[in-house]
């Protein structure tokens, strides 16, 4: 295994290469955006607080299931949600490297978010804003909401960094989760660059989108119309950033096998 060095102009290309996929089996993707969905919803709904920790845990087996939806794209395959479960279909050293991942990253990202809090504005300031917003609009509108979201990204940004490339690590080159853990930060860290420019991309791409939405809502005052298409390309967009992944880690690594490319 070796850690590649990419140009951090590769962050636009992993950005394209994502819609590029996404493109070709639309609704493969939103399907598996779906399902991650419904099954971090039932956990909330269910089991509330408890609910909410392992549906976090789950993250990077759902990075790793969108990976391989990927991969099945870029070889003429159709991505299924079978996908999702290929991580657990393994053998038991696999399985429970999978387990023990995504233990560590609920953890790491609970610690992350208790920092934020301790850091934040009082909660009983922002339970007050919650109560008085008329809608989630009104709520992200307040400044002590923005500086919350912003103290948690910046937070939580380097855990997801420190943990992207573990499950395909995990997987494919079969490294023990420790070790796994220690070249992913690596891959992030020396290319830094690239992961900047990848985020800020799709920042881009989502100011882009709110932007026609409001372009929209402006020729065609269809309240409903304008939402419709609001989440329509949220969810591509989504899509597209959880199939960009792929890219960001077969290009950070020497591939274990020749590795797959998308078509122009």
């Amino acid at each position: 295994m070796k850690l590649k060095l990419v140009k951090a102009s590769q962050g636009l290309v992993w950005i394209r290469q994502g819609m590029l996929a996404c493109r070709q089996q639309p609704l493969g993707y939103i399907g598996l955006l779906g399902l991650s969905f419904m099954v971090a919803t039932l956990l909330t709904a269910l089991l509330e607080d408890v609910g909410v920790a392992l549906a976090t845990c789950l993250a990077p087996a759902i990075w790793m299931g969108f990976m391989l939806g990927t991969r099945r794209v870029l070889t003429g395959q159709m991505v299924t949600p079978t996908v999702m479960l290929e991580p657990f279909k393994t053998d038991a050293p696999t399985r429970k490297a999978f387990i023990l991942l995504g233990a560590a990253y609920g953890l790491a990202m609970l610690a992350a978010v208790s920092v934020a809090t301790l850091l934040g504005p009082d909660p009983a300031l922002l339970d007050d804003i919650k109560s008085k917003s008329k809608d989630i609009g009104d709520m992200l509108g307040e400044p002590l909401v923005q500086q919350v979201l912003l103290l948690e990204l910046v937070l939580t940004l380097p855990v997801t960094l420190f943990f992207l490339h573990a499950p395909a690590l995990i997987l494919w080159a079969h490294m023990p989760v420790a070790k796994a853990l220690f070249f992913s930060l690596m891959a992030s860290w020396r290319n830094l660059g690239a992961f900047l420019v990848f985020g800020l991309g799709w920042f881009g791409v989502l100011c882009g989108v709110a932007l026609l939405a409001t372009a929209i809502a402006a020729i065609l005052p269809v309240p409903m119309l304008v939402s419709v298409l609001m989440m329509t390309a949220s969810m591509w967009v989504a899509a597209s950033f959880y199939a960009s992944l792929y890219f960001t880690v077969v290009d950070c690594f020497e591939p274990h096998q020749p590795e797959i490319k998308p078509a122009a």
